[in-house]
């Protein structure tokens, strides 16, 4: 897992502990994780607050109370151990699965931003694939749509079946900000033109 120096915004923790955004910061604004100020005025979670996030879903409504979740969390960051126990053994958790999940989701995390790259001089700066000029963010809409990896590599033959598992990844983490823009392709001349008559056409 990466060192504790590392920040993460609340958007790619959410991503990375697979918890909904608003469950991320909610427990920022509760403090039963401790954030840090980012460099352009936001919030940003450490390693270790990453590890207390990646097992929120896990505790049970017993440790509901603010006050007991801190302990829980403040516990589980200093834990060297696969399991703390809390209230004289009354509390358990066990870290092995949570902390496999939050490595493995780390490790996509870092290869989805490796295969991205963005330059102005291609989409306007939206993020595509390198090597490519796929929008990442266009594949991972489709992929939600239910296309499947075959019908995607059909119709972008450069790209990979590793592209396509961790476009919804990246998508996730760094979602496109403002309003939509004007899609390069609009009002641009078709590349081919052809003219048949109509009693041609055969009609299924």
């Amino acid at each position: 897992m990466q060192s504790h120096e590392t920040l993460f915004t609340p958007t790619e923790a959410a991503v990375l502990t697979g918890l909904p955004l608003k469950a991320v910061n909610n427990a920022i604004d509760r403090k039963t994780v401790a954030a840090v100020p980012g460099e352009e005025g936001g919030r940003q979670l450490d390693a270790r607050a990453l590890v207390s996030l990646s097992i929120e879903c896990r505790l049970s409504a017993s440790i509901a109370t603010p006050e007991l979740r801190r302990k829980v969390f403040d516990a589980l960051a200093e834990a060297p151990r696969n399991t703390v126990s809390l209230e004289g053994g009354l509390i358990k958790i066990d870290l092995r699965e949570p902390r496999r999940a939050l490595a493995a989701s780390l490790r996509d995390l870092r290869r989805a931003r490796r295969l991205a790259v963005s330059d102005p001089q291609i989409l306007g700066g939206d993020p595509v694939f390198r090597g490519t000029r796929v929008p990442v963010h266009m594949i991972a809409e489709l992929v939600a749509q239910g296309s499947t990896p075959a019908e995607l590599i059909e119709g972008y033959p450069r790209l990979t079946a590793e592209m396509i598992r961790l476009a919804p990844v990246y998508a996730a983490a760094y979602p496109l900000r403002g309003r939509p823009r004007r899609q390069p392709w609009r009002d641009q001349q078709p590349f081919r033109l052809s003219r048949r008559k109509l009693d041609t056409i055969a009609v299924s």
